[in-house]
């Protein structure tokens, strides 16, 4: 099957909306864990999503890719359609 990238990415900042919560400065919050947990059957691969999205630079974050259980404390942060992980 096709893949549509723009698409995924969608779906995954709407996920982190869906699934996380607002801080203080207004920007939507999701543990890696929690989102992996939530759409481990929505996309085919979550991490090349994450690394399609990180090419785009839509995301930031320091490892290659993302591992649970190492990584399902990293908080990832939404804004003005632009996703941000954020190791914290």
């Amino acid at each position: 099957p096709v893949v549509n990238t723009s698409e995924e990415i969608t779906i995954l900042k709407d996920a982190i909306i869906e699934y996380g919560s607002v801080n203080s400065e207004g920007k939507h919050s999701v543990a890696y864990g929690t989102l992996f947990d939530k759409t481990a059957n929505t996309f085919e691969s979550l991490n090349g999503t994450l690394r399609a999205t990180k090419r785009q630079k839509k995301v930031a974050f320091d490892a290659e890719l993302l591992m649970m259980p190492k990584d399902k404390d990293v908080l990832w942060l939404v804004w003005n359609c632009n996703i941000i992980i954020n190791h914290q």
